[in-house]
């Protein structure tokens, strides 16, 4: 995984010595022993024999140790970079709020950092904006979204609906809602609208989705055109992100692992209804 720190200043000419000094501090020592235990066993074998506790011997172990774990740090560093915050913004241009701070690459795009803190809570809420966004430009009228968790799916205690009128372009941020189960109504003005044939293309989340493309071809093609669909949108890909690693980057304490597990049982009921 990558970590991208974002800088007030150009530093360049220190930025090989503060690679290697964060490498040191988030060094973990579990991972290493886990990709080079083999040659460090054999090595231990062929200098120690039967002696373990040899005084010479064990300064030759650590003699043999050094340079592996000198190159896996370097290694290691190569998966980071720091970059001051001007030259961030040429080099990540799409990046929504770009500040200083720590990201690591968008799942979805290279061209864009995902902040480390609240990582998997903030995708979510992008993958469900961009929805709502996809849904609008289709044409979508309104748009009732139950979110509930998968763990509890009976009652309706704690239920909240609110109205929010949009335009069928604006992205809207879910992230002002109540964290308990919720329902969100969405209307927009009803017009006619365009549909842009790269739409779906263009899309960060949806590109391939088929229940998203069928919705798609029908109101682009069609004469017969869908009128009302329901979507259930989740999230459950942890992109391969490192827990361990994020932590030791982190500012400020979250248990960004618990923040993923609490998103993932969180299941979305989108029921949109179109215009003509």
């Amino acid at each position: 995984m990558k970590i991208v720190k974002v800088i007030h200043e150009d530093i360049s000419e220190a930025d090989e010595v503060i690679k290697q000094s964060f490498s040191l501090q988030t060094c973990n020592l579990g991972n290493f022993f886990k990709r080079h235990d083999t040659i460090l066993y054999r090595k231990s074998r062929r200098i120690w024999k039967e002696d373990f506790l040899h005084y010479q011997q064990n300064k030759e172990f650590v003699k043999e140790v050094i340079p592996i774990l000198s190159k896996d740090i370097s290694e290691q560093s190569e998966n980071l970079e720091i970059i001051s915050i001007e030259k961030a913004r040429e080099k990540y241009p799409k990046t929504s709020n770009l500040s200083i701070g720590t990201y690591t690459l968008h799942p979805y795009d290279g061209g864009r950092l995902a902040r480390l803190e609240h990582y998997h809570k903030n995708l979510a809420l992008e993958k469900d904006d961009e929805l709502i966004t996809l849904l609008g430009k289709m044409g979508a009228k309104t748009l009732k979204i139950i979110e509930r968790n998968v763990q509890h799916n009976s009652g309706s205690g704690g239920v909240k609906a609110e109205t929010i009128p949009a335009d069928a372009k604006t992205n809207l941020n879910l992230s002002q809602q109540s964290e308990k189960i919720k329902e969100l109504i969405v209307t927009f003005e009803g017009n006619i609208v365009e549909i842009d044939s790269d739409l779906l293309r263009n899309s960060l989340w949806f590109s391939s989705d088929s229940r998203l493309g069928a919705i798609f071809e029908s109101r682009r093609f069609i004469s017969n055109k869908i009128q009302k669909y329901t979507l259930k949108n989740i999230y459950t890909e942890t992109f391969d992100f490192d827990f361990k690693l994020a932590a030791k980057y982190l500012t400020v304490r979250t248990d960004l692992e618990a923040e993923y597990h609490f998103v993932s049982k969180k299941e979305r009921f989108f029921n949109v209804e179109f215009g003509e």
